[in-house]
């Protein structure tokens, strides 16, 4: 191994310490902990325990002891991956690789890390191409050296060239067992397709990782044209981009302003969406949630107004039933948020006993000033903040103000600002933010004075308020 070079590589990928390294304890990532220490860098070690070997904790207990001998910073966390693959019903390895990427992305954030590096090779690169060629995958970049705050340095370097480097140096790795199991694909490429091609072509792998290179070239021009089709929107407070520029490009340019605009706003582009649904009522049985969950749904509210064979609403108040409990348990099973909005007050206080999930409440104001089950008691606020969720206040005026009917005047911006001030006087700052479900929907004579153009929002509060306690909210689970 070239340690120099290694070094100037890494210096052009990931300029700033500290680093997050990805470490199993194998070969590979053993050899990327080795060669940033080398290289004079700060970082820290992170270490995933997925729960699916019996000698996992050996594996930890070496990657620690390795961690120290290094003088870098250990974490680690234990998941039960094969436990939520199987609640999903969703591919384990899909599964394991998003647990994983979570895991990293958090230490990350907790110690203000702006890379992550891995420990891919010419032959994960490799295998990864002819994999996704087989899969049909129109793409077939393979692995990118970069990708947001993930890098990979190794890239160029084969799995041989890294254990060479091991035992010159007297360096011990864990095998991984599970990579001798031909069920799975890349195993399969990796024990019996190679062996055949390299017999002959030897040149197999590299060829691969230079025609991977070269689509990477290509999907970066078609990045650079999506980039500057993102332009900003000055008339929002919160990150806004024009519409007409992103309309009139090509598909393949929309599809990666769309990625670039998720890496803007700090969300991991192979994350999703987040979709919310209002009200269970289209859910026969718990059991329909897997499927939803598959198309993107991340977000589920209990009710929309009136009660329903899971819960009590505002309009017809009642306790959280049997079904419900049932499908809070699945919500928490497929990593589903909890949506306080519309849901009874009985009825809320037993979700949040019984779910133990991310919750918020989209659209709902301070009961307080407004005595209806549609909004939400002091005790509920006080309970929302405990979990850290966030409340989005309505700038509606009928949720405002008990007293405003249809026909009346519209009223000033200073009743909203009440509602404000009593939730984050209950909540903090940094749980409260603006709520959906009013914007069009209500018309303009229902909401207050001053709001009449989308730029108008800014007068409500900060960027936090406007978006940002949101997205931490999101990222803090999603």
């Amino acid at each position: 191994m070239d340690v120099p070079a290694f070094r100037e590589r890494l210096l052009r990928l990931a300029p700033k310490d500290p680093l997050v390294l990805a470490v199993s304890g194998g070969g590979d990532s053993v050899a990327l902990a080795l060669l940033v220490k080398e290289a004079g860098r700060q970082a820290v070690v992170a270490h995933l325990d997925h729960g699916l070997r019996p000698e996992s904790p050996l594996d930890q207990a070496f990657v620690r002891a390795l961690a120290e001998r290094l003088g870098f910073p250990f974490f680690t966390e234990r998941v039960e991956v094969a436990r939520i693959a199987q609640a999903r019903g969703e591919n384990l390895e899909a599964v394991a690789r998003e647990v994983r990427y979570a895991f990293l992305h958090r230490v990350a954030r907790e110690v203000g890390a702006r890379a992550i590096l891995t420990a891919h090779t010419l032959d994960d690169q490799a295998e990864t191409v002819l994999l996704q060629l087989l899969q049909g995958t129109a793409r077939a970049t393979g692995i990118r050296e970069r990708e947001g705050i993930v890098v990979r340095p190794l890239l160029a370097h084969t799995r041989e060239e890294l254990r060479a480097y091991l035992r010159a140096r007297g360096e011990a790795w864990r095998e991984d067992p599970t990579n001798q199991d031909p069920a799975l694909d890349r195993n399969f490429l990796r024990l019996f397709v190679f062996p055949l091609l390299e017999e002959r072509f030897p040149a197999a792998k590299r060829a691969l990782a230079r025609f991977a290179e070269a689509r990477a070239e290509e999907e970066g021009v078609l990045e650079r044209q999506a980039e500057a089709r993102l332009l900003p929107d000055p008339r929002f407070f919160v990150p806004a981009f024009r519409a007409a520029p992103l309309l009139e490009a090509p598909l393949a340019v929309r599809r990666r302003a769309l990625r670039r605009l998720l890496e803007k706003l700090g969300l991991r582009p192979e994350a999703r969406l987040v979709l919310l649904l209002e009200g269970a009522h289209a859910l026969e049985a718990p059991e329909d949630l897997r499927p939803l969950r598959k198309r993107g749904l991340r977000l589920l509210s209990l009710t929309w107004a009136t009660g329903n064979a899971y819960a009590g609403g505002n309009a017809e108040p009642g306790p959280l039933t049997a079904k419900g409990r049932a499908l809070l348990e699945a919500m928490a099973a497929l990593g589903v948020a909890l949506d306080l909005s519309h849901l009874a007050e009985e009825a809320a206080w037993e979700a949040l006993r019984v779910y133990e999930g991310p919750v918020c409440a989209t659209h709902a104001n301070c009961r307080a000033l407004v005595p209806s089950e549609r909004h939400l008691s002091d005790g509920l606020l006080r309970a929302l903040a405990g979990r850290e969720g966030v409340l989005g206040l309505v700038p509606f005026n009928a949720f405002l103000d008990p007293a405003w009917k249809r026909g009346m005047a519209r009223l000033p911006l200073e009743a909203f600002f009440r509602h404000k001030a009593h939730a984050e006087a209950l909540m903090g700052g940094g749980r409260v933010g603006l709520g959906t479900d009013w914007d069009g929907g209500f018309g303009l004579e229902a909401v207050p004075q001053g709001l009449d153009r989308h730029r108008d929002l800014r007068a409500l509060g900060d960027e936090g308020f406007l978006g940002g306690n949101w997205l931490r909210w999101l990222l803090g689970w999603f």
